[in-house]
């Protein structure tokens, strides 16, 4: 399985292609990186255009604005531009010879997890206020089928919110959250929370910052904001309530953007009357709609639902294959047991009876034996029930998330449980926060093939728009260069060996800028006595000066990375440099104390202060 594994990891990262996922079904499609770029292009410029230079400065500024007011600024930090990418719709109709695809935008305003936050409670309060029918998973849908009365006397209404997400307008929201104000607690604060959320724009793999076309101040509800869902169960709570007062339907229900309603069995002018009447509500929320009516057995999300019969059986798009993790995989052990019988609790909730459930068994049990289990749903397997415990109180948990590898023999959890015991027994004065009650231990996974995937792919499009190459050294003897003709590289780890008659030691540093830069620091403390305290290495080269030692330095590159990344609040440059010294095993002189200096890189924010008007002194 391992060799499988890397052999096609290998095929992935060896490829000169972009690779794209499906929307909806598990297929992967190889792209040129040219073609591709076009395809995103001609996505993105449908809804945007290219935004102003200064809108980044002035949505982070609001942003901190609004924290400051909610006394969370110290907890917000900057949005993290990431490339926007696009999905191919390829269950549509007439694919291939029409590509439709689905523009997702992964940048994240910050606010948004506040917003998210503030929208569900609020969306909580309604549902429990107004007596509608927003379902958030299948089983409330099926919760919603099972309860209809005389089934058979009855017919589907399917209707599908086209665009859902980036329709939703500025007033659609304010009229929504206005709307919800009757119901439910909103302050002022939190109002401008969740509309500041929505401020967002859109990277491009070229640089390019782009904003919505037809919105003010780069109002955007993109998918998968971290509010995204929440914004959208907010504005169909609203037209749930609108269509309740003028659809006469029986019942009716929405889920994001699929909507579903039963009416009596009547002629097709009363239905086409519905339709028109259905359509008209969400066209005045500037919403377009598909409806098809007058069905019988209709495909919802993951289940088929029958009115003739009165059940549900598993649904699937016809282009989606059930695939799932080897058995041999390198994952944590209880998640490969637990794969059987979650498969089989779902095909159980989603069967009405025992047909239902042996017609979809095959298909799955096919996809677990292709993936090594030797393991066959059955009804009622994996159903029991887990014993009720009472409920503990709630702890301020620690977790710890080591990676899981089954080449690694040693029991990690074991070991660490165990070091704790040792250093913070229970006569410690820290042992009230770090015990087996308040530190957990839980396996994390390692790099899946969907991240390799993107990895890939923003390396193929990075070296597709790669810019010309620039000047890697401007010294004006190349020969005396101290890189040897790389001495402009930036973001790195260098190492200082400083050779002296029968002694060599070495000293680690970092270049946040162009290593020439950080060059010429330590020339200027070697030369000069009043900065001979700078360094470690000068203090130690000024040391050999004093005796009449003759030395020789070579500097060299011990590894590239990155400065501070806004969105983790870490420092990869840092981190590498301790890592770096640590790791050293030939003498060195870097002291113990930079193992524990702060990142002067990570500042989140800086702000000037203006300085006083002072009159000048006549």
């Amino acid at each position: 399985m391992a060799s499988v594994v890397r052999r096609d990891v290998n095929h992935i990262t060896s490829s000169d292609q972009v690779i794209v996922e499906a929307d909806k079904t598990r297929n992967l499609y190889k792209m040129d990186p040219d073609d591709y770029s076009k395809l995103v292009t001609e996505n993105i410029t449908q809804k945007y255009k290219i935004a102003e230079p200064q809108a980044i400065t002035e949505i982070e500024a609001g942003c901190h604005s609004i924290a400051k007011k909610l006394a969370i600024d110290d907890r917000i930090k900057p949005t993290s531009p990431k490339e926007a990418f696009v999905t191919i719709k390829d269950h549509k109709d007439n694919f291939p010879h029409n590509i439709k695809c689905r523009l997702i935008n992964p940048t994240k305003p910050e606010m948004g997890r506040v917003s998210k936050v503030i929208l569900d409670r609020i969306n909580t309060e309604l549902r429990s206020q107004i007596s509608v029918n927003q379902w958030r998973n299948t089983a409330s849908v099926l919760d919603w089928f099972t309860g209809l009365h005389e089934k058979e006397r009855l017919t589907f209404i399917v209707f599908d919110i086209v665009d859902f997400y980036p329709s939703i307008t500025e007033p659609l929201l304010m009229k929504c959250l206005t709307w919800a104000k009757r119901h439910t607690r909103i302050s002022g604060h939190e109002f401008d929370a969740v509309m500041h959320s929505r401020h967002s724009l859109l990277h491009d793999h070229e640089g390019n910052t782009w904003e919505k076309r037809d919105a003010t101040n780069q109002f955007d509800v993109s998918m998968g904001a971290y509010d995204g869902a929440e914004v959208c169960e907010l504005v169909g709570l609203y037209i749930l309530q609108e269509m309740g007062k003028r659809i006469d339907v029986p019942s009716a229900g929405l889920y994001r953007d699929d909507g579903l309603a039963v009416m009596r069995s009547s002629s097709g002018s009363h239905a086409d009357r519905t339709r028109k009447n259905l359509i008209r509500v969400f066209q005045e929320c500037g919403l377009k709609i598909t409806v098809e009516t007058n069905l019988k057995i209709v495909n919802f999300l993951d289940v088929t639902l029958n009115l003739e019969t009165g059940s549900y059986q598993p649904y699937r798009k016809p282009n989606d294959t059930p695939v799932y993790i080897n058995k041999s995989s390198n994952h944590p052990p209880t998640i490969v047991k637990n794969i059987p019988l979650a498969i089989t609790r779902r095909i159980s909730e989603l069967s009405s009876n025992q047909d239902a459930f042996n017609k979809a068994a095959p298909a799955y049990n096919n996809a677990l034996a292709s993936a090594g289990y030797n393991f066959k749903i059955e009804e009622n397997a994996g159903k029991e029930k887990a014993k009720k415990t009472r409920k503990g109180r709630s702890r301020k948990v620690i977790w710890f998330n080591p990676p899981y590898s089954m080449n690694v023999k040693t029991n990690i959890g074991a070991r660490f449980l165990k070091l704790l015991d040792t250093h913070f027994p229970a006569g410690n004065k820290l042992h009230k926060i770090f015990n087996r009650s308040t530190v957990k231990i839980s396996y994390s996974c390692m790099k899946n093939i969907k991240q390799i995937i993107k990895s890939h792919n923003s390396k193929i499009m990075k070296d597709a728009t790669q810019p010309p190459q620039k000047k890697t050294c401007n010294c004006r003897q190349p020969e005396n260069c101290p890189l040897r003709g790389n001495c402009l590289v930036d973001d790195v780890i260098y190492k200082a060996t400083v050779a002296s008659q029968d002694n060599s030691i070495a000293y680690i540093g970092l270049a946040s800028g162009p290593f020439k830069m950080r060059y010429n620091n330590h020339t200027k403390s070697l030369r000069h006595d009043r900065y001979k305290k700078e360094t470690e290495l000068s203090k130690y080269v000024w040391g050999l000066k004093a005796e009449n030692i003759d030395y020789t330095i070579r500097w060299d590159i011990i590894k590239k990375s990155n400065t501070h990344r806004r969105r983790t609040g870490t420092c990869n440059l840092c981190m590498e440099e301790k890592l770096a010294i640590i790791g050293l095993q030939e003498p060195k002189l870097n002291s113990r104390t930079e193992l524990i200096s702060t990142c002067r890189h990570g500042t989140t924010r800086s702000y000037r202060r203006r300085p006083p008007n002072r009159a000048k002194r006549k």
